[in-house]
């Protein structure tokens, strides 16, 4: 049972003055294959880099053709790839909510942003791709997405 600071402190961000919750950067990759965000993060900048930028739609969401792909690639716990299909013909992007969801944290992020009609990686996001950091990728997104 927690105590009313306990519980409290658990819902502030982790901080110097609040170790209730502690995120570890330094991870494996095997510390890290159950986590279906970082996961799908990696994929995502791994894709833009390789492609010089993820191509955006006018109203800011990936194009369909990047979300077709990423349907086809992306595992993610619970997701029923025929399920998806059988309410849409094509997935946009707001309609294959794992993709949306880390398109969100990594621009509120600062790993990707806006130039022109692609979504690019910055300097930090470029920086996420190596192996070493891929606990550092996964702490950024958890932060994000708990607290911001």
């Amino acid at each position: 049972m927690l105590d009313l600071e306990s519980f409290n402190s658990l819902h502030r961000e982790p901080s110097a003055n609040n170790q209730a919750i502690r995120l570890e950067p330094i991870l494996t990759e095997t510390d890290l294959s159950g986590s279906a965000v970082a996961s799908a993060a990696r994929i995502l900048l791994q894709r833009a880099i390789e492609t010089g930028g993820l191509k955006l739609t006018a109203a800011g969401n990936l194009s369909r053709t990047v979300v077709a792909e990423m349907v086809e690639i992306i595992e993610w716990p619970g997701l029923d790839k025929a399920e998806l299909f059988q309410f849409h013909k094509v997935v946009n992007e707001p309609d294959f909510l794992p993709v949306h969801f880390v398109r969100v944290l990594m621009q509120g992020t600062k790993l990707v942003r806006v130039q022109r009609d692609k979504l690019v990686l910055t300097r930090l996001g470029k920086a996420m791709l190596v192996p070493e950091r891929y606990g550092a990728l996964q702490a950024v997104l958890f932060h994000m997405a708990l607290w911001h």
